[in-house]
C-alpha cells in the first residue's frame, strides 16, 4: 500500500479484512501518550466513548484485491493516531457507503456538535466495530448499510449498489467508497433525511450537504473525500 498513489480512486474487486489475535503493537508502544491525549479529548468533548475498533499493521493491493489483518484495539487509539504525525502508522481501513440521488448528487453531512469530528464535512459513514465481524472477517456492506441507517434513516438495501469499492488513501487511511444510487431526487432524499434527524434526541449530523459538481467540497472536508467526489463528477 505504500506505493499506492494518495488521493487517487482505484477500483477494487474484493476486499479480504480478517482479524487477527493479539495485541496492537503501536498501542502497546504509545500506550502513556494514547492515555494522555484521551484525557485531552475527553476534556474537550466528555461526550466521547472509548469503544473498540480495528487497525491494520499492514495492507496490500494486488491486482484489484485488498487485504489485511485488522488487531483489536481501542477508539482511544485511534484518537491519538489521527494526531500522530508519525508516518509509518497503522493502517485505518473503512467504507464509505455514498448515498447518490437519480440525478447523480452525493449526500455529505457536517458533523454534529458531540461528534470527535465535529465541523468537518463527511459522506456518512463510521468505524468498522464488533457488529461487523462475520466468522471472523469484516463485512463492510454490513458496516455501510448500518452506519447510513443510523446516521440518516436511509436504508442502502433500497438503492442500486455498484458492483465495486473505489479505494483512496490518504495518511494511513483507505477509505473503501461504495455508491447506491436511490431512485428518489436530490432533495427527496434531503428531506427524507432532514426528517430523520429532526426527530433524533442526539443527532450526528449537524446539516446534510448535496454535492453537485466537482470542485464544490472545501477544506472542511478531508483531501480524500474531496477526491472521490471530484472523481465521480469527472466520470459521470
Amino acid at each position: 500500500m505504500d506505493r499506492v498513489a494518495e488521493n487517487t480512486v482505484l477500483t477494487v474487486e474484493r476486499v479480504d479484512v480478517r482479524i487477527v489475535p493479539g495485541a496492537l503493537d503501536y498501542a502497546l508502544e504509545n500506550h502513556a501518550a494514547i492515555r494522555a491525549n484521551w484525557q485531552r479529548e475527553c476534556a474537550a468533548n466528555p461526550s466521547l466513548y472509548d469503544g473498540e475498533i480495528y487497525l491494520a499493521p499492514e495492507a496490500r493491493l494486488e491486482h484489484g484485491v485488498l487485504t489485511a489483518g485488522f488487531r483489536r484495539t481501542s477508539f482511544a487509539t485511534l484518537m491519538h493516531w489521527r494526531r500522530d504525525p508519525a508516518r509509518m502508522r497503522p493502517w485505518h481501513i473503512f467504507s464509505v457507503g455514498v448515498i447518490t440521488s437519480r440525478e447523480g448528487d452525493l449526500i455529505a453531512a457536517e458533523m454534529g456538535h458531540g461528534h470527535a469530528i465535529a465541523g468537518r464535512i463527511y459522506f456518512p459513514a463510521g468505524t468498522v466495530d464488533n457488529q461487523d465481524i462475520v466468522d471472523g472477517r469484516v463485512d463492510y456492506n454490513a458496516n455501510m448499510l448500518r452506519e447510513v441507517r443510523e446516521e440518516t434513516g436511509l436504508d442502502l438495501g433500497q438503492a442500486r449498489m455498484e458492483p465495486h469499492f473505489n479505494l483512496v488513501t490518504s495518511n494511513r487511511s483507505i477509505a473503501l467508497f461504495r455508491r447506491f444510487r436511490f431512485d428518489a431526487s436530490t432533495w427527496e432524499l434531503v428531506a427524507a433525511i432532514n426528517d430523520f434527524l429532526a426527530r433524533q434526541s442526539m443527532r450526528e449530523l449537524a446539516r446534510i450537504i448535496p454535492v453537485s459538481r466537482a470542485g464544490q467540497l472545501g477544506e472542511a472536508t478531508p483531501p480524500y473525500v474531496r477526491a472521490f467526489a471530484d472523481w465521480h463528477f469527472m466520470n459521470s
